[in-house]
């Protein structure tokens, strides 16, 4: 099962035929046990509510975060969440480049701890339609595959990982913790943005996120795995090159 498809939304798909004799994908760092207590601690949001369209209004007639701005812009960039990737979000915050075949334990660390917020989404989430699907006057900041309707969740899939990979990377970089942070915080909000998510979806994907971190930090795996990630990114950053995308985003997100 993948972890990603277009919309950020963590998704259920037919297993491809050719996949089946394949090896078994990483496994996460969370028990069992520990995923059916998260899942049983959080709940699907009800709606979409007056509050929900209130606050969804907010944010789309917000200045500077309506389409064509700069703000839109990077919102498209948030929406590619696939773990192999992801880490690039996070370059700019920690002064440094980060790449697959750079830096493979990071794309490990994502990869394992998506497992476990996806394992843990499975059991919780509810089908909702997003912004974009009633009638809102909503434009979604991405291309959406054919017959992709009505197809919002709640909690947010794509705000649970965004938080939990925010955290691993403040957890392998505390001098940048607050910067990391504020990423994930900023890919939630692209969500909105984007019109893929309701906002109350996203407050509660971060709320998931953060319990799937708290769990997951505690297996010895994963630190290994950290320590790990943490030696390549103590690399990455004596390279004094920088992503080219960082001056736009320190413009973007100025206060």
């Amino acid at each position: 099962m993948p972890l990603l498809v277009a919309g950020c939304s963590l998704s259920e798909r037919r297993p491809d035929p050719r996949s089946l004799s394949a090896p078994s994908p990483p496994q996460g760092f969370v028990t069992a046990g520990e995923i059916d207590a998260i899942a049983g601690a959080h709940r699907p949001s009800p709606g979409p509510t007056s509050a929900d369209l209130a606050s969804d209004r907010l944010i789309w007639t917000r200045e500077g975060q309506t389409p064509g701005t700069d703000r839109w812009y990077l919102a498209i960039r948030h929406v590619e969440l696939r773990p192999a990737f992801a880490p690039q979000h996070f370059d700019c915050a920690l002064g440094t480049r980060l790449g697959a075949t750079e830096t493979p334990a990071i794309t490990d660390l994502f990869t394992r701890l998506g497992r476990d917020v996806e394992a843990v989404w499975q059991k919780l989430r509810a089908a909702r339609p997003r912004p974009i699907d009633i009638g809102t006057d909503r434009t979604a900041c991405i291309r959406l595959p054919e017959g992709d309707s009505g197809h919002g969740w709640s909690p947010s899939g794509g705000a649970a990982l965004a938080t939990v990979w925010a955290e691993a990377m403040a957890d392998l970089a505390p001098d940048r913790a607050e910067r990391t942070r504020r990423i994930g915080q900023e890919i939630g909000l692209s969500l909105s943005i984007c019109g893929l998510a309701w906002p109350q979806d996203v407050a509660a994907g971060q709320r998931l996120g953060q319990a799937v971190w708290q769990a997951a930090r505690d297996d010895p795996a994963y630190r290994e795995l950290a320590d790990a990630a943490r030696a390549e990114l103590r690399t990455a950053r004596t390279d004094p090159l920088e992503n080219p995308a960082c001056a736009a985003e320190r413009l973007t997100l100025r206060p």
